[in-house]
């Protein structure tokens, strides 16, 4: 018995005898099968993008748009299987399924991604090529959303949406994320109309709802308290004082803060935004600095407070201008004068004019090649 068992052992480390993984083709050498680039290496679709693209095939809850020929990584990635695939003599060749949509190459067109992972498929808006969005980037993207969001434009309609769905950075390229810095050169006072226009539209609208991101309160403050709190950060004592200089402003402003709290034991945390706008200030040369600006505020804790610059992403078909009107509303129940602006910017911005005869200051930061910060004093008339 000892014998047989010996025996059958040897068989089975020559080989011989039951396999696991028979009838099994082995790739021992690393590559896939040959017929592998036969199969599309990911579906592409043209319609039907909320009930088949996003609900049956793939199910993300973000989604990007990409702009015609961009050069974004993962769109390199995905145009490089495209064409191996393409380059592939087999029978279901994927050029030979787009044939029918009258489509000669995807990525000359406006493409959604799932923001995932793996790319089970992508989603083209035909007509949409690289020379129409030259002509006309707008209208490509208007089209596109119209085919995403089945023909609503409206913000409120685009929230109850099971996915979300925002601009590339390759499209922010034409058209960027806004923001806008409401500044004066002497005083806290020449600000005080517009916070109190925006302070009262809150209160009418409260009786309602407030957008979600709804700043709680608004208020000026010294543009060089807030950079020097932007410098004490490794320095405790020197930051607490400066953060007792804002607590004051704010509470001078006519913002309700705690009484029982000291000044100093505040935390303040400025936003991105408007950190990014301060480090530009101050590179500018041979320019009269503001002195105060606008802040929209949030109350993170008991004594724990976070200040920031009204605006935000722009959505699919919109300019940057009309993205900030939006925002700014959202945000601080502000209604900018849409058409005042729009006499003061370029056309790169969705204004009237052309670059070299814009009426308002604007800051681009080579760090931040997707938002632009929009600087102007009070002047213009608020609705």
């Amino acid at each position: 018995m000892a014998d047989k068992t010996i025996e059958k052992s040897r068989r089975i480390r020559r080989g011989g005898g039951p396999c696991r993984n028979m009838g099994k083709k082995r790739h021992t050498d690393g590559h896939k099968p040959s017929n592998y680039l036969l199969n599309p290496p990911f579906k592409i679709e043209t319609t039907h993008f909320s009930s088949v693209f996003h609900s049956e095939v793939c199910r993300a809850a973000k989604y990007k748009v990409h702009a015609p020929k961009c050069k974004c990584s993962k769109v390199d990635r995905l145009r490089q299987l495209y064409h191996q695939e393409n380059d592939n003599n087999g029978s279901r060749s994927l050029a030979a399924q787009l044939r029918d949509l009258n489509i000669s190459d995807p990525f000359d067109n406006l493409i959604v991604v799932p923001d995932t992972k793996t790319t089970p498929a992508i989603f083209v808006s035909n007509e949409t090529t690289s020379n129409e969005f030259q002509n006309d980037s707008t209208l490509c993207e208007r089209k596109l959303a119209y085919e995403i969001f089945d023909g609503s434009n409206e913000a409120t309609s685009r929230d109850a949406l099971p996915f979300k769905v925002s601009c590339a950075l390759c499209l922010l390229s034409h058209q960027k994320n806004g923001f806008v810095a409401i500044v004066a050169n002497n005083s806290a006072q020449e600000l005080q109309p517009t916070i109190s226009k925006a302070r009262k539209a809150a209160s009418e609208t409260a009786n309602h709802k407030l957008h979600s991101d709804h700043a709680h309160f608004i208020c000026a403050v010294q543009i060089s308290s807030c950079m020097s709190l932007l410098q004490s950060v490794k320095t405790r004592s020197k930051q607490g004082q400066i953060v007792s200089e804002i607590v004051t402003q704010l509470k001078n402003g006519g913002v309700d803060l705690p009484s029982s709290a000291y000044d100093a034991a505040w935390t303040i945390q400025l936003g991105h935004h408007l950190t990014s706008l301060l480090w530009l200030q101050g590179k500018l040369k041979n320019n009269k600095k503001s002195q105060y600006i606008m802040v929209l505020g949030y109350k993170d804790g008991p004594t724990k407070l976070a200040l920031d610059l009204p605006g935000g992403k722009r959505h699919l078909g919109e300019s940057t201008l009309e993205s900030l009107v939006r925002e700014v509303k959202e945000e601080c129940s502000l209604e900018l004068d849409k058409e005042w602006l729009m006499e003061r910017l370029s056309h790169r911005y969705g204004g009237m004019l052309n670059e070299k005869s814009e009426d308002i200051h604007v800051l681009e930061s080579d760090k931040e090649r997707g938002n632009v910060y929009l600087v102007f004093q009070p002047i213009m008339p608020i609705k």
